[in-house]
């Protein structure tokens, strides 16, 4: 009798390829995480990640320091949809004698791609580092000091090739994402990032490099944190939980700096700030970019000043401003 085979239709779903699917309640998948830091495009074929249905625990026997274990629940909320694991917490309910459950966030850490070099190891000799110091120095118009900063690298092998890599550090100074953006002008079917699938839900992204006693801008992407000061990508347009219980805990003076594209998003991450700020809710304002395009697109087009100029004019929203919104 195969116990707990209710998850193995499940666990198919998310990994494709499973070793002992309805055969035994203790299966074998690809591990994302080995995948995942070893830069693969593919799964690596070695089933290094066992799974036991009957107890409701799984652990990737390859990955150590620290390793890569925990509750199936955890398993399919990191890597299944919502719908996943809304059916596994249904299926789970059966199994309250023999299963093992943990509500807590599990951490899952995040390496940067094998392939990963970084600018301090640029060699102007090799035309393959020309190509992306060109595109990160003169494309995108970053301070060569502001690279190594961020300590922002490239590769050219691997999942991640012809990408400039963006790491995040956490508080500690540990890595806990990255971003990968494409600078192969020959790949026009190549998508433009390819990021981690795990992990940016629960992160601050570069939260090593914030200072909560100035002034914090919320922007949408990464490049956007290059051009202003002590700013917060949202990697989208919505707060992620870590963020908002961060903003809560310490509530600094608050710019939210969001495409112009995102204004209802503004709206909403505002009236958010506003319940959380209490009695300080003055401290929220909101940029307006005036129709034009990004944050990062108007310092390259414009310059510092004008970005400087529009900053000036952050404000607080009212009624009429919501009303404007809704007619438009």
């Amino acid at each position: 009798m195969i116990v707990g085979r209710e998850f193995h239709e499940l666990i198919k779903n998310i990994f494709v390829d499973v070793k002992g699917y309805l055969e035994s309640d203790q299966i074998q998948v690809n591990c994302p995480l080995c995948q995942e830091r070893e830069g693969l495009i593919e799964p690596d074929g070695k089933f290094n990640l066992e799974i036991n249905t009957e107890k409701g625990v799984f652990r990737c026997w390859k990955c150590e320091d620290p390793s890569f274990s925990g509750t199936i629940g955890k398993l399919i909320r990191r890597f299944g949809s919502r719908i996943d694991y809304e059916l596994y917490k249904s299926f789970a309910g059966r199994f309250q004698d023999t299963f093992v459950f943990d509500d807590d966030e599990e951490f899952i850490p995040i390496f940067l791609p094998p392939k990963f070099i970084s600018f301090t190891d640029f060699d102007e000799n090799d035309p393959d580092h020309i190509e992306a110091y060109k595109y990160i120095v003169v494309d995108r118009q970053l301070k060569f000091e502001t690279v190594l900063k961020y300590n922002i690298g490239f590769c050219l092998e691997g999942k991640y090739r012809k990408r400039i890599i963006i790491p995040s550090y956490d508080i500690n100074g540990n890595v806990n994402y990255f971003v990968g953006r494409n600078y192969d002008r020959y790949a026009e079917n190549k998508p433009p990032y390819d990021n981690p699938k795990h992990g940016k839900k629960a992160l601050i992204f570069n939260e090593r490099f914030i200072n909560y006693d100035s002034v914090v801008f919320l922007v949408e992407g990464v490049f956007d944190m290059f051009t202003l000061p002590n700013a917060i990508p949202l990697l989208g347009k919505e707060l992620n939980e870590a963020i908002f219980y961060r903003l809560k805990q310490r509530k600094p003076y608050l710019v939210i700096a969001l495409d112009p594209d995102a204004r209802k998003n503004e709206f909403e991450i505002y009236n958010q700030l506003k319940n959380i700020y209490g009695d300080d809710a003055n401290r929220v304002r909101v940029l307006d970019l005036k129709g034009k395009t990004d944050i990062d697109e108007i310092r390259k087009a414009e310059g510092k000043k004008v970005v400087c100029d529009l900053l000036r004019q952050s404000r607080l929203l009212g009624d009429d401003d919501y009303f404007d919104f809704r007619l438009s």
